[in-house]
């Protein structure tokens, strides 16, 4: 940098310095704006009698005798990481920050592939099930009424305006089959008639409505759903299809899920314990599309 500015008080044109250093007319210009910070910090660093600090991470020599001024009273170096060193450690190493909370720290892989390896298979081959007839259901909580957390705004605007988030929220359940068919969705909401729904036929909708004080599933809402959601939407799907009504259905072992559930030519099968994460099928980004598809729509409105 000093051999550039040298350059350019020798009155050497913009030109001719970008083409001996191979650089742009732009950082050349730049570089020109920062002279006096260039020189200054060239002076310290080609002084020799400059005091210079250096500081020295602890290597973990334990035949290294520590100096006087790093030892600490335990004879020992202590290390001091700074957010950088410690960035770059994580890139140098391929590490990660993971979270030892949720279903995902408590999933069990070795009962994941028993199952899908030997019950599973046995339980698909001994029904004679087609992708057609095998269901899967979960729930998924949905904040309607949310808005997005970021937003990209003009470099010369200090700040966006901001507004409190609305943590409204619907309890929504979805079932389809290993085809790619999709039972219309099931909301459960507080409120029985809210005001949008005034004076609205609820049968008419394309979904099933269902409604619970805490907008959350139950075993009386699992039943309900079952016996007149799933089984008519099924019924009729399988009757296009050319096929008997004989169904799988696959649930997880929520708390809200009914264990008497039944009707003839629906087998029901409860998925084990700390596994749903890695093989129930709305799971696997089925849910995760529909919000995302949603806060689209919601947006574009």
């Amino acid at each position: 940098k000093v051999e550039l500015l040298n350059m350019l008080k020798e009155e050497k044109s913009y030109a001719a310095v970008g083409h001996h250093f191979e650089i742009n007319k732009s950082s050349i210009r730049y570089r020109k704006k920062e002279e006096k910070n260039v020189r200054t910090t060239a002076a310290v660093s080609f002084n020799k009698n400059a005091k210079r600090v250096v500081t020295v991470h602890n290597e973990h020599n334990d035949d290294a005798e520590p100096g006087p001024s790093s030892a600490s009273p335990t004879g020992t170096t202590p290390f001091i990481a700074s957010k950088g060193w410690f960035d770059k450690f994580h890139k140098r190493f391929g590490l990660k920050s993971v979270s030892l909370h949720g279903e995902a720290a408590s999933a069990d892989t070795d009962g994941v592939e028993e199952y899908v390896n030997n019950k599973f298979k046995a339980i698909i081959e001994e029904g004679g099930y087609k992708p057609e007839q095998v269901f899967n259901m979960d729930e998924t909580g949905l904040f309607w009424k949310r808005m997005p957390s970021c937003i990209f705004i003009m470099s010369d605007k200090a700040k966006a305006p901001g507004f409190k988030a609305q943590k409204d929220r619907v309890t929504v359940i979805m079932c389809g089959n290993a085809a790619g068919f999709m039972i219309k969705p099931g909301p459960i909401y507080k409120s029985k008639n809210p005001s949008a729904l005034k004076y609205k036929n609820k049968n008419a909708l394309p979904v099933y409505w269902l409604h619970n004080a805490q907008a959350w599933m139950t075993k009386v809402l699992t039943s309900d759903w079952f016996q007149r959601c799933f089984v008519l939407e099924v019924k009729h799907y399988v009757r296009e299809k050319g096929l008997d009504f004989k169904v799988l259905l696959l649930m997880d072992n929520a708390g809200g899920h009914a264990a008497d559930l039944s009707y003839d030519g629906v087998q029901i099968e409860y998925l084990p314990l700390n596994t749903t994460l890695l093989i129930q099928p709305m799971d696997q980004g089925i849910i995760c599309a529909f919000k995302t598809l949603y806060a689209q729509n919601a947006l574009q409105h």
